[in-house]
């Protein structure tokens, strides 16, 4: 049996290794009107994140047929996510292709992992596999949009997956750690530690392969743990899910439509003003700890307690993404853009 310890660094120098092989690689991502860059720049380097993560998930020992069949639906799904990524980090692959297959195993995930048919209140078993693989897919989709601008994709999903690892037990909770692992053994090519930019960008294969992973984890998690746990999940994603779900808010209130592409997220927003990818990473990172400490100190509580957390973090959330589009509509910028 291997000792989690062990997997954890399996995770990292796999995730380091696999990542830093895809950058020799050289599949460049060229800039266009929508990029935080000015020059072609390798991507694709999330490959070693999901690749870091399956390894130890193979490793990991799992003794519950029921833990087992999770797992494994979830290593599946990753993989075949990890597929539609790379191949379109590679050729660019038709949007409507790329939808129909992410719904596909969204659907998937969700029964497999899944799915949440207890909200407080007894949802029928469809209902709640649709709305669980309704969750993966914004999730996926979320986490692709955001995931432009250097170590901000690590800096999110590595205290996500530590809280999580922190509430849940046995094989999810050892997963979890291993997410975070690999993240961060991709991280250490992505993120703007040393210099103001990443070396490498993560492409659809990490985007999309981290969000999976996650989505799949928590989905697990919120359906097997304790109860409340359903409305945690949420608050470890915040910072991601609402910048996303606000900016679309507010383009259609513009009268913009919320499916073209744009540069308005908060984020973006911030690179637009001045603020380093280094500053960025590090305030969504700061809002991804501190979501991830008050789910910490939430699921110690009654359940209202919890929800009463949730709503909280999303009207201080909310307040702030509010202040950050503020400071750009001064600065002069389209916040619709």
């Amino acid at each position: 049996m291997m000792p989690p310890g062990f997997v954890w660094l399996l995770a990292f120098v796999s995730g380091l290794v696999v990542a830093g092989l895809v950058m020799r690689a050289g599949i460049l991502d060229h800039p266009n009107a929508r990029s935080s860059h000015v020059r072609p720049t390798p991507r694709g380097g999330g490959l070693g994140l999901v690749v870091g993560f399956l390894l130890a998930l193979a490793v990991t020992p799992v003794a519950a047929p029921a833990d087992q069949a999770i797992l494994g639906g979830l290593a599946l799904c990753t993989v075949l996510t990890a597929i539609l990524g790379f191949l379109d980090d590679l050729v660019s692959l038709n949007g409507r292709l790329k939808f129909a297959v992410l719904l596909i195993i969204s659907l998937a995930l969700a029964g497999m992992t899944g799915p949440v048919t207890d909200l407080g209140v007894a949802l029928p078993w469809m209902l709640g596999w649709l709305g669980s693989a309704l969750y993966v897919f914004t999730l996926a989709n979320t986490v692709n949009f955001m995931d432009g601008s250097d170590g901000l994709l690590a800096s999110t999903l590595i205290p996500a997956a530590l809280a999580m690892g922190v509430m849940a037990d046995g094989p999810l909770a050892i997963a979890a750690f291993s997410l975070a692992a690999s993240t961060a053994g991709f991280a250490v090519w992505n993120a703007p530690l040393l210099s103001a930019r990443g070396r490498l960008f993560s492409g659809d294969v990490g985007a999309l392969g981290g969000a999976v992973i996650f989505a799949g984890l928590s989905l697990a998690w919120a359906s097997t743990g304790p109860a409340g746990s359903v409305w945690l999940v949420p608050l470890l994603v915040l910072p991601l899910l609402g910048d996303v779900l606000l900016t679309m808010a507010a383009r259609v209130r513009a009268g913009r439509s919320p499916f073209t592409a744009h540069r308005a997220h908060a984020y973006q927003l911030l690179i637009s003003i001045g603020l380093s990818h280094r500053q960025v990473a590090m305030i969504w990172g700061g809002m991804s700890l501190g979501c991830g400490v008050l789910a910490l100190v939430a699921s110690a509580l009654p359940l209202p307690a919890q929800l009463v957390s949730l709503v909280a973090a999303v009207v201080v959330f909310a307040l702030g993404h509010r202040h950050c589009r503020k400071l750009a509509r001064i600065k002069g910028l389209d916040i619709h853009q």
